[in-house]
């Protein structure tokens, strides 16, 4: 098979600056290498210590775009709306290709219907589109065009292939849920670089560490989280990690960030922002804690460090939001409703768990217990590739309709 896979021209592959969907191409990609050797090719964004990395891969070829400071301040900053940041490299990147042997098998475009729409404008192929978030609404005339004209369409989980149903009528869908590396998260691999850090950062054995992980933007729930954490008794030894940036690998504070802050004031000495953590350490991380927490307030397309925390037998304190009670239930913690009482009912949640270590155990146990059988990169991995096949087979028949037509 000759595939060619088109990242969302935010993030480099490999993901040596982290991204969800950065890090779920990688998957695959690493999964190749070691089982079934395809011929890939990914156009990604230009990014030094990825092209020292891409080396590593035989089966894979990277077509890397220099998109110049400009466009990587652009997106960083919010400065240029997307859909033009998305033309600029999709029409970068089909012009590096057209000067390649461009015959693939699949064109698999990663979460950017705009992309998929010049791709679809100037390269011929059977296209698959990768939905990774809801589609924007309207969907505009040319992309919705792009979505008829693929092959079919993955969704990383039956709510978002639900909501994709709702808005278009595509030629085929079906769900390939995310998976995650359930050797990397590994609590009892990584308990003595949890202690460390633990040390490091001065939090003794006696404390119950919270800990939060994602991109730190409203619609992530820290606001609520830092809400709950006031509420906790003053008495009560209890510390939360907050790792994560607005963008990413970014560093620095925006006024969000500094808005957050300022509700921790009280309790700084019991909050630690620790930034940006790269995706191989946060097996680390996770092992200094007792409880994770994801408090999403927005529609969760997936919830992948929901998955990471009870890979690594975090009891989990979640929303439910969008595709989050798909993989977690009351088994494996706390999964409340998006209301006004969320900060109290997550702060009740912590009083509960800090209380009973039992409990804690139990959750955890249970938590690894459902990645493992279900959200796992191996599973992730064949699904997918078993998806793109399935799509092969629709696409045959669609033919063979248009033919008797």
């Amino acid at each position: 098979m000759r595939l060619l896979i088109v990242t969302p021209g935010r993030l480099p592959i490999p993901a040596v600056e982290g991204g969800a969907v950065e890090t779920l191409i990688q998957q695959i990609l690493d999964y190749n290498e070691h089982f079934l050797h395809h011929e890939i090719y990914v156009a990604a964004i230009y990014h030094s210590e990825a092209v020292q990395r891409s080396r590593d891969y035989r089966y894979t070829h990277f077509c890397y775009l220099k998109m110049g400071r400009a466009f990587s301040l652009a997106t960083k900053k919010h400065l240029l709306p997307y859909r033009m940041l998305d033309r600029l490299f999709a029409k970068k990147a089909v012009k590096q290709l057209r000067k390649t042997d461009n015959r693939f098998d699949y064109i698999v475009i990663e979460n950017e219907t705009v992309i998929g729409s010049v791709f679809l404008r100037y390269l011929e192929g059977s296209y698959i589109f990768h939905a990774h978030n809801n589609l924007a609404v309207p969907i505009r005339r040319k992309e919705q065009q792009f979505l008829q004209s693929c092959l079919g369409i993955i969704a990383i989980s039956q709510y978002l292939e639900n909501v994709i149903r709702g808005s278009i009528k595509p030629p085929f869908i079906g769900t390939v849920y995310n998976g995650i590396d359930i050797n990397l998260f590994n609590r009892k691999a990584h308990c003595k670089n949890g202690i460390r850090i633990r040390e490091r950062l001065g939090i003794n054995k006696e404390e119950t560490v919270i800990l939060f992980a994602g991109r730190i933007i409203p619609e992530k729930g820290l606001e609520e989280l830092l809400k709950a954490f006031a509420m906790l008794p003053e008495t009560m030894p209890v510390t939360l990690l907050v790792l994560g940036a607005s963008f990413f690998a970014e560093s620095g504070e925006n006024t969000y960030i500094k808005k957050l802050k300022s509700l921790g004031e009280k309790k700084k000495d019991k909050i630690v922002f620790c930034g940006y953590v790269e995706h191989s350490a946060m097996p680390d991380y996770y092992s200094a804690a007792d409880i994770g927490c994801i408090p999403s307030i927005w529609e969760e397309p997936f919830g992948l460090a929901v998955a990471e925390q009870m890979a690594m037998q975090l009891p989990v304190i979640t929303t439910e939001s969008g595709a989050i009670t798909e993989i977690a239930d009351k088994s494996c913690g706390f999964v409340f409703p998006r209301d006004k009482d969320l900060s109290r009912n997550i702060a009740d949640a912590v009083i509960t768990l800090h209380e009973d270590k039992a409990l804690r155990q139990k959750m955890g146990t249970a938590g690894r217990k459902i990645v493992c059988q279900h959200f796992s990169q191996q599973s992730y991995c064949e699904n997918w590739f078993k998806m793109l096949e399935k799509m092969k087979g629709q696409g045959k028949k669609l033919s063979e309709k248009k033919i008797e037509r």
